[in-house]
């Protein structure tokens, strides 16, 4: 199978690289299996008993010699009838393999029926294989016509899997598929009954970060993932003939894979809006089903937003549509918001909604989506609908939450004693801490209504980590509530502490209200950018070179001022980096050469490597940043003339 899909998809350098393990083994077992003495890889090329009888005799001498001399007859269950091996046969048989060092997660699934084989597990070749495998495997002409000739006289073949784990499921289905031999699938499914739902498990078909570990969250991407059933295999090849000959010979193309995937979902991966299109046209006996998830949650349309596939996710809007009236060039059509909006019908936020992965999106394909008018449009109609008026009614309550809280902080006196009100100042002050304690528990309630009734905890952590403005005012305002308590307890201290902390965390919200405006929101989106990424980086490698200088300094130093201990001496290295420093203070040391090459050292590495170091990376964030505003303003733009015309 490792032959025909990297023949099919172009990708023999890719597999010639990885040197498969296990179908190198399978041309290694013709030494000492005798299933490779009857038909092997090389197919004509070789000298197996199959390949000189047909050579000397042709189809007819072939099958008569089959036939009369029995010669198969041992290698198969009940004289060729077939029989259902039972499990533990199987996994005997699977444990005997060195190829076992597949997922046994990618098969064991107890809700599938042990199957019928014709072909002796005892005798199946390295990877599970029989002689019929073989031979469709090779995709020559005259190969396939003794595979034919296999099945005429044994038709139970036709149900024979790979039952090793690198191939586990495959069926001679699937190889037709994969060769394009519409005729070798019409014999298999219409004469001989081969299963139009086999599914191609092994972990050969698995996506590359699901090989060796099954992964709740994976991206799909591997060189032969094509969704395990037969219809998926068609769909993924492109072949709407064999897709249609499945359809009508009974294939569901609902049916899940392991990753909970259909028919449609594989033509999103593979990015095959025809053969979309197909599977969802009414005249099939089943059409796909656009509104089906998978395991991670995805229906096709948010799984095309997912992965960036603009043209495929367009489709599946119009798909869905509803026409009410067409005049002209202009057409009336109606969405269903299900699975679009980031609102689901039962009032919840969707976090797997197209609309939020579509604008949370990083790479240029999700901003070319933008371009859409329904998402466009969407977003315009739930900002003057919902956001908009929320939008400033949250400014204004900010803005007079922070008034409050400045006039509490400035006219508190240094020693506070609550019992006593009695200037004008007292009372103001009173009014103003009560206007910033009821605003921030009216705020927590606000959030934790939030959280219980419309969002859910995994929405509102996500909205906190995108919104860092909105969650540092979230815990300021916890802390205003702690320190109510403690003021009439006694504890002062702790009071105060609280209040120095809360006050400047309460004016980062105001980050958050900047983000809606065009001319501020692209730098505050590239402070926390360099917070999150530039200044954490910086800040490793910088804490790495100070702790370890700081040692050398306190014992170089010894009894300077400055330098009194190790927590100090940080301190001034820290000064030091930003240029504080008396270059005299180090004729005091005891070893004054030694303290001056430390700081030889310590400037070159710290202040001028790392300190340009951050300020590159700075400069690049910033480039980015004001590339991708730029590119989103133009978008915006482009889809206001588009809506105009």
């Amino acid at each position: 199978m490792g032959n025909c899909a990297h023949k099919a998809l172009g990708t023999r350098s890719l597999l010639e690289e990885d040197q498969d393990e296990a179908w190198k083994r399978q041309t290694r077992g013709k030494l000492e299996n005798k299933l490779y003495t009857f038909v092997d890889l090389k197919g004509l090329e070789g000298s197996t008993e199959f390949v000189k009888v047909w050579k000397e005799s042709g189809k007819l001498g072939f099958v008569k010699k089959l036939r009369d001399e029995k010669i198969l007859l041992p290698y198969l269950y009940e004289h060729g009838e077939g029989k259902v091996p039972t499990a533990e046969e199987l996994k005997e048989w699977q444990n005997s393999k060195p190829e076992r060092h597949g997922t046994a997660e990618n098969h064991d699934d107890p809700h599938h029926a042990p199957r019928k084989a014709c072909w002796s597990l005892a005798h199946r070749g390295t990877l599970g294989e029989t002689a019929l495998h073989l031979c469709f495997l090779t995709n020559n002409m005259i190969m396939t016509e003794m595979a034919h000739a296999l099945l005429n006289l044994y038709p139970a073949m036709a149900l024979d899997q790979y039952e090793g784990h690198e191939y586990y499921g495959e069926t001679s289905v699937h190889i037709a598929i994969v060769n394009g031999d519409l005729e070798s699938l019409k014999l298999l499914v219409g004469k001989y009954g081969a299963d139009v739902h086999a599914r191609a498990r092994g972990r050969f078909f698995m996506p590359e970060d699901c090989k060796d570990r099954m992964k709740a969250e994976t991206d799909y991407d591997g060189y032969a993932y094509y969704g395990e059933y037969p219809a998926s295999f068609a769909a993924c090849f492109d072949s709407k003939d064999m897709y249609d000959y499945l359809i009508r010979n009974g294939a569901d193309p609902n049916k899940q894979d392991t990753f909970g995937n259909t028919v449609l979902h594989l033509c999103i991966i593979h990015n095959k809006i025809d053969m979309f299109l197909h599977a969802t046209r009414r005249k099939h006996k089943i059409c796909g089903n656009t509104f089906i998830k998978n395991k991670q949650g995805f229906s096709p349309l948010t799984l095309a937003a997912k992965l960036g596939r603009k043209e495929m996710f367009y489709e599946i809007l119009e798909h869905q549509s509803m026409e009410y009236w067409t005049y002209g060039p202009i057409t009336c059509s109606g969405y269903p918001l299900e699975g679009l909006d980031s609102i689901d019908k039962n009032g919840k936020s969707d976090d797997e909604s197209a609309l939020l992965i579509t604008l949370n999106g990083k790479t240029s394909d999700h901003l070319d989506m933008l371009n859409s008018g329904i998402i466009y449009r969407l977003l315009e109609e739930k900002w003057k609908a919902f956001g908009k008026g929320k939008f400033y009614r949250r400014l204004v309550f900010a803005g007079l939450y922070l008034l409050a809280f400045s006039l509490a902080i400035y006219l508190r006196p240094r020693h506070l004693d609550p019992t006593r009100i009695e200037t004008r100042t007292d009372r103001l002050r009173v009014v103003a801490e009560g206007f910033t304690v009821l605003g921030a528990f009216i705020y927590l309630v606000l959030e934790i209504k939030d959280v219980l009734i419309t969002q859910g905890v995994h929405t509102q952590i996500t909205t906190l980590r995108d919104a860092p403005g909105k969650a540092i005012f979230l815990v300021s305002c916890v802390l205003v509530i702690l320190a109510l308590p403690c003021r009439y307890l006694g504890e002062h201290q702790a009071e105060t502490t609280m209040l120095i902390l809360a006050a400047p965390m309460a004016w980062c919200y105001l980050l958050f209200f900047c983000r809606g405006f065009g001319a501020i929101g692209p730098f505050v989106d590239m402070i926390y950018r360099m917070c999150a990424g530039d200044m954490s980086r910086f800040f490793i490698i910088y804490i790495i070179y100070v702790v370890g200088l700081a040692q050398a300094f306190s014992h170089v130093m010894k009894g300077v001022n400055g330098f009194g201990n190790e927590g100090y001496t940080i301190m001034t290295l820290m000064r030091m980096t930003f240029g504080e420093f008396d270059f005299f203070t180090f004729e005091k040391s005891r070893h004054p050469t030694l303290a001056k090459l430390l700081f030889f050292y310590f400037m070159l590495f710290v202040t001028v490597l790392l300190m340009n170091m951050l300020i590159a990376m700075m400069a690049n964030t910033y480039q980015n940043v004001s590339k991708e505003s730029s590119d989103r303003k133009n978008e915006s733009l482009k889809i206001l003339e588009e809506l105009e015309s």
